[in-house]
């Protein structure tokens, strides 16, 4: 694409010059005609190509063609049509939007060219050079003068940037959108996914500059590359100072000498001593008389991506070999580069299309959905995640029948995690089988795709699938590993009726959604887990006092006093003694057997919590008094039970109980607590290893 590009610039002046050699061999009539029509059907053809890119979402218009066939048509239309030429108003359009346009080191070639051309064709104007001459100088200067206030004033469009921001909406609604110019909806368009790349990528510059900062010696180091400004000839980025924990923008020209020297001739710069004050990178502050100045290149796949630069004030040698130190943080730099790259180009791929737009949403649906029955929640949100990935993959795919297939540590057990066909979809069995000789085992085992075309031949010494998940009449299959470290391990099996039905482009289409998939699953493995850290005790496994008094919170408000429940307070007797007798480590263990216990013994709608230290909590759900001094003494005589082994003897400890129940002894949650407290603390004091009800 990119030499395309140029060949049809460049075909223009080439025309143009044939133009002004045969001119004069190609008198007129049809063959003059045709030949002076090049131009502007070129001009023409170009013209449309930009339009119709414009429509576009993955490309932005170029431009140089239409500009380049452009000028051509209109030079030949100044050099023929003597009404044109006499007002005057191509040379001076053309010359003023080229200098306009471009940059003065290309404007200014092009005009004297263009000048040139129109001079040595005959025209309806006499003494023509001069004339035109006036105009391009006029004209030109004119150009190059607005060019460089609207530059000044901010005011100059970035024409990727824009095709980039009214291109699709690409979503990761996963990701918090935050500030800093993204969307605040949570869905993630291409440009904000560029920009939250290139974020990324600052930060692990500046985490390697601030180490090089310390491992030269360095008063100052920088990063920079080219400005992605049209018509730019600075290098731009950012200076860590020592000092000063604040980065610093900083840009530099082209024609700097240690910039030139690691871009053009790709080799590192070193200058040390007087001689360096000749190559300050600015003319005040800090760095404007170095005593040492250092450049090496950065590169990325053999290409120059940018500059690391660095600036030493106080006279002496660097702390390190300055240059081997450079390169090799320019390596990194180098590499972290072409990681951020491949990312976003990852980022943009597979969430190009509306279908992977839809699925991504249907991930974080799932991760981010509220909570569901108590036991159950990982694994419904899973289901969600299956479901999607089942959906999207059959209607890719055109499957009659989907499969997804979760393998267990043993590569040669699976289950069907979930199946989807016409009649429906679901998860299979809970236990896993034995996937025997068939080919998804072999597949699952060797991580290597297989598609079955299904056309008659000998028959097969091993099923698709064991038999139990065969169907009748499936024909074409498409087996896929599903590879992960976390979320899924398995196969995706894709089934139909129909011969030849799949290809390798179904392959790699059901591979991206798995990915997707992989995604969805990982967000939500990683949301229960902050879930579980917020909610749970992590020594015991049972609520927090947070999550406890939140749950109780949320039920005493549902009741509202109108159906009774009992809030239950209990203690270890003695524990002191036990951690003081036998360490705290069997400390711990009592304190993770009692819980064991109360965890397994509440009804479902109950909730078990660790209070506090040596405290445990219960929240007995529609229980009066009566049935929560049961409950009370069904749990302490559960305890009493309890053997704890020790150096070869078994240790049994005791618990004490207070009983507060809503709405009989109040109906908020610290009213209850506080009168289950004072419960307890009566039992303690009549003797310890009883259930009192409140008021005792």
């Amino acid at each position: 694409m990119k030499r395309l590009r140029y060949a049809a610039g460049l075909s223009a002046p080439l025309y143009l010059l044939a133009l002004f050699l045969f001119r004069e061999r190609i008198q007129g009539g049809i063959p003059f005609l045709l030949f002076i029509a090049i131009g502007p059907l070129m001009a023409a053809y170009f013209f449309v190509v930009y339009l119709l890119a414009r429509k576009r979402d993955d490309r932005f218009p170029d431009l140089l063609p239409l500009i380049a066939w452009g000028a051509a048509a209109v030079m030949e239309i100044h050099a023929f049509v003597p009404t044109v030429a006499r007002t005057g108003v191509v040379p001076a359009a053309l010359f003023f939007g080229l200098a306009l346009k471009f940059h003065p080191t290309l404007a200014i070639p092009a005009i004297l060219c263009a000048d040139a051309w129109l001079a040595a064709m005959p025209g309806p104007i006499e003494k023509e050079i001069y004339y035109t001459s006036a105009m391009a100088l006029v004209a030109g200067a004119a150009g190059v003068a607005v060019r460089g206030g609207y530059r000044k004033g901010g005011r100059e469009v970035n024409g990727v940037q824009e095709a980039i921001a009214r291109s699709r909406a690409l979503v990761l609604p996963w990701e918090d959108s935050g500030d800093g110019g993204f969307p605040a909806s949570g869905e993630m368009t291409e440009e904000s996914i560029l920009l939250r790349r290139e974020e990324e990528l600052k930060d692990g510059i500046r985490q390697a500059l601030d180490r090089l900062l310390g491992l030269i010696g360095a008063s100052h180091v920088a990063y920079i590359a080219r400005s992605g400004s049209p018509g730019s000839v600075l290098y731009e980025g950012f200076l860590l100072s020592r000092g000063s924990p604040v980065p610093r923008e900083i840009s530099l020209p082209d024609t700097y000498v240690p910039v030139r020297e690691a871009t053009v001739f790709r080799k590192p710069f070193l200058e040390v001593g007087p001689d360096a004050r000749r190559y300050a990178p600015w003319k005040s502050g800090p760095g404007s008389t170095p005593a040492g100045v250092a450049a090496v290149p950065v590169f990325r796949e053999d290409f120059v991506e940018g500059v690391l630069l660095a600036v030493r004030d106080e006279e002496g040698p660097w702390r390190d070999p300055v240059i081997p130190a450079m390169e090799l943080a320019g390596h990194f730099v180098g590499r972290d580069i072409e990681r951020m790259r491949e990312l976003h180009r990852g980022d943009r791929y597979f969430l190009r299309g509306e279908w992977y737009h839809s699925m991504v949403r249907k991930m974080a649906e799932a991760g981010t959905g509220g909570e569901t029955d108590p036991g159950g929640g990982v694994r419904s949100r899973r289901e969600m995640v299956y479901a999607e990935t089942a959906e999207q993959v059959r209607r890719q795919v055109d499957a009659d029948r989907v499969l997804l297939i979760e393998s267990d540590g043993d590569p040669g057990n699976g289950r069907v995690a979930w199946a989807l066909s016409p009649e429906g979809g679901g998860p299979g069995p809970e236990g896993y089988e034995r996937l025997g000789d068939s080919y998804v085992g072999w597949v699952i085992r060797t991580g290597t795709q297989r598609i079955f075309p299904g056309t008659a031949g000998p028959p097969r010494s091993q099923g698709i699938l064991p038999g139990s998940w065969e169907r009748e009449g499936e024909r074409s299959f498409l087996v896929l590993p599903v590879e992960g470290r976390v979320g899924f391990r398995g196969a995706l099996v894709c089934a139909q009726r129909q011969e030849k039905r799949f290809r390798k482009r179904h392959a790699e289409i059901a591979r991206d959604i798995t990915r997707v998939m992989q995604l969805g699953l990982s967000h939500v493995e990683r949301l229960e887990s902050l879930t579980k850290k917020a909610t749970m005790d992590g020594l015991t496994g049972l609520s927090n006092r947070r999550a406890f008094l939140d749950r109780l919170a949320v039920d005493l408000a549902r009741l509202d006093g109108r159906h009774p429940c009992g809030v239950v307070m209990l203690d270890i007797d003695h524990f002191k003694g036990v951690n003081d007798t036998y360490g705290h480590p069997f400390g711990d263990e009592v304190l993770r057997g009692v819980a064991s216990v109360l965890g397994k013994g509440v009804r479902r709608g109950d909730t078990a919590g660790r209070y506090g230290g040596e405290e445990f909590v219960l929240y007995l759900h529609m229980a009066d008094i009566n049935r929560a001094r049961e409950g009370a003494e069904r749990f302490r005589r559960m305890i009493r039970q309890i053997r704890f082994a020790h150096a070869g003897k078994e240790i049994a400890v005791t618990a004490s109980f207070g009983v507060a129940c809503a709405p009989y002894h109040g109906q908020g949650v610290e009213e209850l607590l506080k009168h289950a407290d004072e419960a307890l603390y009566l039992s303690k004091q009549r003797g310890r290893d009883r259930v009192t009800v409140y008021p005792g």
